[in-house]
């Protein structure tokens, strides 16, 4: 039993996709995520330190756990939901039906996805 949700982090330009599997993190994903790009907004400049942050606040106090979160480059563990993809270089957050769909649901700024997402207390 789960809620298995997975987000994704890639510098853009062709570049590889990280992606964060959460066993527990369908529950209101999107403002999860928007609560991590706002810990990070100092560093959305800087994938690398951007990424770290996001996935350091999602994972909370989970980082000594055996299980709940994963990562993988370029493909999905387990999932149940729509997948956003946070894209550094364009500075923008997509999602997407499933990992194959070209054409994402949507696709809105760094500072519009927080504002729209980020009412809700995040979990983290």
């Amino acid at each position: 039993m789960g809620d298995r949700a997975n987000f994704g982090f890639t510098e853009g330009n062709g570049k590889p996709t990280l992606y964060l599997y959460g066993h527990y993190a369908g529950y209101e994903m999107l403002s999860n995520l928007a609560h991590a790009l706002e810990a990070a907004r100092p560093r959305w400049s800087d994938p690398a330190y951007g990424t770290r942050i996001a996935i350091s606040h999602m994972i909370g106090n989970d980082w000594n756990s055996e299980y709940s979160w994963g990562l993988s480059i370029d493909s999905l563990c387990d999932n149940e939901h729509s997948i956003p993809v946070v894209d550094w270089d364009k500075q923008t957050v997509s999602l997407y039906a499933d990992i194959d769909s070209l054409t994402p649901k949507f696709t809105m700024s760094l500072d519009a996805f927080v504002k729209k997402f980020a009412k809700t207390p995040a979990y983290a």
